[in-house]
């Protein structure tokens, strides 16, 4: 019973601390750390979350001291992935905890899948010398059972643009894109890479493209947006290799450098030049790559 308390209490504390003091972010190619309590994998759209459990030796049975430990693993790495589940950027202005403030039943749903997440690791550590259990919990971030099948509808109900176009960062390229080659009858571009490296852009679930007034080129979800829903509205990698074996690159992607990002909290929206916009725009009538979410940016 003292243990039990001792747990109950420990949770206490810690939610109290979570609400009062968000955890730092920290990018690490595409995965971002979220403090100690979790990460989001962007590139494989899989958010973690992360909880130890000291065993306790006063429990003479060692099965039942383990089990202990673990029960309270898990009930602090699910506190901890729904802390790390609402830093997920959404787009340029606001974190999937921003739709739950806005939204109660964003929230519940948000804690519901949560509460599913699956164990995928669970080892025996040592923690300042004693012995103790750390648990991994995962939920997915795209496809039927994923974060965006309750975020992206949200996003499409309220893709309004503001009135005034969003503030710009431009700076020089250092390592511009090779050209595009011309795409010639029968081998219409497949899709758009953007390299954005260099510039901060950090992963989001619905980020867009933009020009140097500020203004959309692309990148708002329309409500039946079954695929961005299922895979997300754009891929990311960490090369242009990389990127040009995506399977939405297809066999003749256009590879545009961009030159700024949008000013804003989320920095997830990336510049184009105007004269590469043009390019985006007339490739995609050719083949409307756009409208299939056929889209990958480069990011540091």
């Amino acid at each position: 019973m003292r243990y039990g308390a001792m747990f109950i209490a420990l949770a206490v504390c810690a939610t109290v601390l979570a609400q009062s003091k968000p955890p730092q972010s920290q990018m690490v190619g595409l995965v971002e750390k979220i403090g100690d309590k979790g990460k989001i994998d962007w590139q494989y759209g899989v958010i973690y979350g992360k909880g130890i459990g000291a065993i306790p030796t006063s429990e003479p049975n060692k099965a039942k001291a383990y089990l202990k430990a673990r029960r309270y693993a898990v009930m602090m790495a699910l506190e901890n992935l729904l802390m790390v589940t609402d830093r997920v950027r959404v787009d340029a202005t606001a974190y999937a905890e921003d739709f739950e403030v806005q939204n109660e039943r964003i929230r519940t749903e948000v804690r519901g899948f949560v509460k599913g997440a699956e164990v995928v690791s669970e080892r025996t550590i040592t923690l300042n010398g004693a012995p103790a259990v750390e648990v991994t919990m995962a939920v997915r971030m795209y496809g039927e059972d994923g974060l965006s099948r309750i975020l992206i509808p949200e996003v499409a109900a309220q893709s309004a643009e503001p009135a005034k176009p969003l503030p710009v960062v431009t700076k020089p390229v250092s390592q511009p894109a090779p050209p595009p080659a011309p795409a010639v009858s029968g081998n219409a571009y497949t899709s758009v890479i953007i390299d954005t490296r260099g510039l901060g852009i950090r992963p989001a679930m619905s980020p867009k493209i933009r020009r140097q007034d500020g203004s959309e080129v692309w990148g708002t979800v329309s409500v039946s947006a079954d695929f961005a829903i299922e895979q997300g509205i754009v891929a990311y990698a960490k090369t242009l290799e990389e990127a040009k074996a995506n399977r939405r690159a297809g066999d003749n992607p256009l590879i545009l450098r961009a030159v700024g990002y949008a000013k804003t909290p989320g920095r997830c929206d990336p510049v184009l030049s105007d004269n590469d916009v043009r390019l985006l725009l007339t490739a995609n009538e050719n083949s409307g790559f756009l409208n299939d979410y056929r889209v990958i940016f480069v990011v540091d």
